[in-house]
């Protein structure tokens, strides 16, 4: 569906117009854009944190490069890409037809010889991606295009390359699991052609039959009907059924090559007597033929309506009768996108796609034409009727002269050539990295998010809507999972197929880089408040996994309320000049942030304390230190005055920092591993040769209870934290045998490492290794596990959350499955949080509440948008963050909206509640300190 841009969005990606957004995948989102000479294509952008992440960008690299060799007529070839831009981005071909998916949705089951004719097509298409050392890996219903003379594939431009099955996109199992082959169940990274090969033939059936041939009641079953169950071929035809066999063969090896395919196909498509145009009207019925030239024909007919439009003096034309005839005409807008940069909204403009005014579009819709059509990338059916400029889109007065969200003149930088040195940049959404060349949209992220008056809600920036307003819905009547039942799915709307994670699903490092602005200086807020803010216990946070006991979240409040009166402590915020990373630290009445530098915010007011000359990608703090590294070296701070301590040079790039006991801990690019004397820098040992496949603060080795955990060699192995010397170590499997994800590590007070190891969990006994049980799951663990000590009837065990959304709950004596329950597919890394007798977890744009001891799902809030980070519980209250660019506060019970905060950017890392206060950061550049009880409802410093 294509939707109107927002503010947020850019205007131009490298050389091409943005007309509209297509909508939003594992990447990151897609834009309908066009060429300077017309043609359309579809541009897939990359998230910022992706963006920010070297590795990735080195993978992502190789696969542009890779996919621009693929050059077969069945697919959507590559335009244009540019890797190496601060955001990252490629554009495909626009493709202006329905999908396979919604063909079979609209018209049923296609003929047999229509079968035979997709099949020929996309094993063709397969055999230029395979060519060219791609597997596809999510080869589908909706990635399958159909035009008048034949199918296109999609999103074979996002694909691993084969020779580089080490440079994953996500380390974690990518694709469909109605339509993934069993080896990629078991094993994402290892799979070859042979895999697209099974996906083709679930493809098949469902388009011959209507559906899936694993179709269970959610994603975990889907994965054990793969895994253990034949495919459901009830309703396939005879006729098709050597060719499906041959396809969905167990052993990869079995199956025919793309090859084989065509020549099996070729005597039946093109036999004596048969139609050999191999146009569409030849295989499919004609309701399938009439979609197809409608989508065709919707597309021309923008195309006429634009014409008509150029050549119409400004005005005239159906609904060019604007209220008051000053503002925008209505309609002005179509499915291409808002009006070009700089042309006087309601004015003509020569350059547009969309309709001359909303008769246009209603004239579409009335024939049956969508307005917009299926653009490569997109993820459903598009085309919406066109709306007028102000439906999200900002518009200019009638003069063209731009204004700012108060009346006043905006500065831009003005627009250059495209392809030009001094070509302007533009942004995406919540991201500060510029993406270009092309204007710039006026930074207005800067604005202060006013405050209502008493009711703690706070309005966006610069006038926007916000995200729109979410409410807890209570769970279906159901019950948790028994031993050998279905699992059964709390989402609001299970998708027929949901896909696991979206690529890159581990957060990216904590202080990833990102580009550096320059000219702009930090800003605190105003007089410091004469009255400290409420009191509580104060907070030590360590980069790396909780250790039990569980808390309540990253930050646990301490809590008393706020002292009354008018010289109350007061909610402040702090904006700084770069991009705010990670999660706040609060400790000796300090907030620590990363942004850039390392910043210390007093807690009472909010004003900075001091700030480093250093940039700092990892942060710890603890013991009156702030320890912190830039990559090649590390240094540690006074906590109190930022003077420095002590500082060294590292043997590497250093991506994970813990502290422990007085020990610092750092893992190092390459597989180094090294301690050091928190209070002088002295290195005590170093270990060369642990894991470098997963280089993030999540996979780094773990300090715990005077000993530091690592992976190496597909083994665990327990250090001496002070000196070295090995415990013990454990076989846990290397990256091939967890399934392409990293092993977490929990250290408990029972005595017990818990440890997960891809779909498997271990409970080794912390001083000999001795294996106390393990668990096996049909999907794999992002997250590490979560402990609550106690016997079950009281809540107490193993809380943890697989990438598909299954909530588990382990008996920790003995590891068996006590209940678990399916939420949404969850691409977080963050452990599920226990407090009180619930277990909370974010999973999609949800946050979920079930009960500890029976399983029974308690209540779910529902936001605009991916939960990001962990919740934090404290005095009955749930705060999390959204990628919608609110922080949210429920009660905890009842998951009824206490108050939310909307931002100008999507909140960073995880809130941290303290002493009655939540403090939280912002891709807005702001660190925010808000009423744990009532948000904020005071007037707030200006920045």
């Amino acid at each position: 569906m294509v939707e109107q841009l927002t503010q947020h969005d850019p205007r131009r990606i490298g050389p091409f117009e943005v007309l509209g957004r297509l909508g939003s995948g594992g990447m990151g989102l897609v834009y309908l854009a066009r060429s300077a000479s017309g043609r359309r294509v579809a541009i897939k952008t990359v998230r910022t944190e992706l963006a920010e992440d070297q590795l990735f960008r080195v993978r992502f690299t190789r696969e542009v490069e890779a996919a621009r060799a693929v050059s077969g007529f069945y697919t959507a070839a590559v335009v244009d890409a540019d890797p190496r831009a601060a955001v990252p981005w490629l554009a495909t071909a626009y493709v202006p037809a329905p999908s396979l998916e919604e063909i079979v949705t609209e018209c049923g089951p296609v003929p047999v010889q229509a079968v035979r004719w997709l099949a020929a097509g996309v094993a063709e298409a397969l055999q230029s991606i395979h060519g060219a050392g791609l597997v596809h890996r999510d080869l589908k219903p909706s990635n399958v295009l159909v035009l008048e003379d034949g199918p296109r594939v999609i999103d074979f431009g996002i694909a691993s390359g084969v020779s580089n099955t080490r440079l994953t996109m996500t380390n974690v199992a990518v694709g469909t699991p109605a339509y993934m082959s069993p080896e990629q169940a078991r094993d994402s990274r290892s799979v070859t052609g042979a895999s697209d090969i099974f996906s083709l033939a679930s493809t098949l059936v469902f388009a011959a039959t209507g559906h899936a041939p694993f179709h269970g009641a959610n994603p975990v079953e889907t994965v054990f009907m793969l895994l253990r169950e034949g495919p459901d071929l009830e309703g396939l035809p005879e006729a098709l059924r050597p060719l499906i066999d041959s396809c969905m063969r167990m052993a990869a090896e079995e199956r025919p090559t793309p090859a084989d395919l065509q020549a099996q196909l070729a005597p039946h498509l093109f036999g004596a007597g048969s139609d050999d145009s191999g146009t569409v009207s030849a295989w499919l019925p004609s309701t399938a033929v009439s979609l197809i030239e409608r989508r065709r024909g919707g597309r021309t007919m923008r195309r006429q309506s634009a014409a008509a439009a150029d050549a119409a003096p400004a005005g005239s034309g159906p609904g060019a009768a604007a209220a008051g005839g000053g503002g925008s005409a209505l309609g002005s807008v179509g499915p291409g996108g808002p009006p070009a940069a700089g042309r006087a909204a309601g004015g003509p403009d020569p350059a547009a796609s969309g309709p001359a005014g909303p008769g246009a579009a209603v004239a579409e819709w009335d024939q049956g034409i969508p307005p917009g059509p299926r653009a490569v990338g997109s993820t459903g059916p598009s085309g919406v009727p066109g709306g007028s400029a102000s439906d999200g889109v900002p518009g200019g007065p009638a003069s063209g002269a731009a204004q700012g969200p108060d009346g006043g003149p905006v500065v831009s930088r003005p627009a250059a050539q495209p392809g030009t040195p001094g070509a302007g940049s533009v942004q995406l959404p919540g991201a500060q990295v510029p993406i270009g060349p092309g204007p710039r949209r006026p930074d207005e992220t800067g604005r202060d998010a006013e405050a209502a008056a008493t009711s703690g809600w706070v309005r966006p920036p610069a006038g926007q809507d916000g995200a729109p307003q979410a409410a807890a819905q209570p769970y279906a009547q159901q019950s948790p999972r028994p031993a050998s039942a279905a699992v059964p799915s709390l989402s609001s709307a299970e998708p027929a197929a949901p896909a696991p994670p979206a690529p890159h699903p581990l957060a990216r490092p904590y202080g990833a880089p990102g580009p550096r602005h320059a000219g702009n200086s930090d800003h605190g807020p105003g007089q410091p408040s004469t009255v400290p803010p409420p009191t509580g216990p104060p907070l030590q946070q360590h980069s790396g996994v909780p250790q039990a006991p569980p808390s309540a979240g990253p930050g646990q409040a301490g809590g008393g309320p706020h002292p009354d009166g008018p010289q109350r402590w007061r909610p402040w915020r702090f904006r700084m000049s770069n991009d705010v990373w990670g999660s706040p630290v609060v400790a000796d009445e300090l907030v620590y942030v990363t942004s850039f530098e390392v910043h210390a915010l007093d807690v009472a007011s909010g004003r900075r304390q001091f700030k480093t000359r250093e940039v700092a990608w990892s942060m710890a703090v603890s013991g009156g230190r702030v320890h912190a590294s830039d990559g090649p070296s590390l240094y540690a701070l006074d906590a109190t005055d930022g003077s420095e301590r002590w500082r060294l040079a590292t043997d590497g790039w250093v991506y994970s920092l813990q502290v422990d006991r007085g020990t610092v801990v750092t893992g190092t690019r390459g597989g180094g591993v090294q301690a050091w004397e928190a209070a002088s820098g002295e290195k005590l040992w170093e270990l060369t040769g642990a894991q470098a496949d997963f280089e993030t603060p999540e996979a780094g080795p773990v300090i715990a209870d005077g000993a530091v955990c690592t992976w190496a060699d597909g083994r665990l192995y327990v250090l001496e934290a002070r000196t070295g010397a090995e415990r013990w170590t454990y076989p846990v499997g290397d990256a091939s045998a967890t399934g392409g994800v990293p092993v977490r590590v929990t250290s408990a007070p029972d005595g017990a490492l818990y440890v997960c190891a891809g779909s498997r969990v271990f409970a080794l006994d912390a001083a000999t290794g001795r294996e106390r049980w393990r668990f096996d799951a049909p999907a794999a663990f992002l997250c590490p596990p979560a402990f609550v000590p106690g016997p079950g009837v009281t809540g107490g065990g193993i809380y943890l959350a697989d990438y598909l959304g299954t909530v588990y709950a382990l008996d920790s004596g003995t590891g068996h499955d006590r209940w678990r329950i399916a939420t949404e597919p969850r691409h977080s890394t963050e452990p599920v949080v226990t407090a009180d007798g619930l277990v909370h977890l974010g999973s999609g744009s949800a946050l979920y509440t079930l009960d500890a001891v029976s399983g029974t799902p308690r209540w779910r809030f529902a936001t605009g948008a991916d939960v990001v980070g962990a919740p934090v519980v404290a005095d009955g209250r749930v705060h999390f963050g959204s990628a919608d660019h609110c922080l949210y506060t429920v009660d905890a019970v009842g998951g009824q909206l206490r108050w939310k905060l909307a931002t100008g950017g999507e909140i960073t890392g995880s809130p941290v509640a303290v002493g009655g206060v939540v403090y939280a950061c912002s891709k807005d550049r702001c660190v925010y300190a808000l009423d744990a009880t009532k948000g904020t409802g005071q007037a707030r410093h200006s920045a």
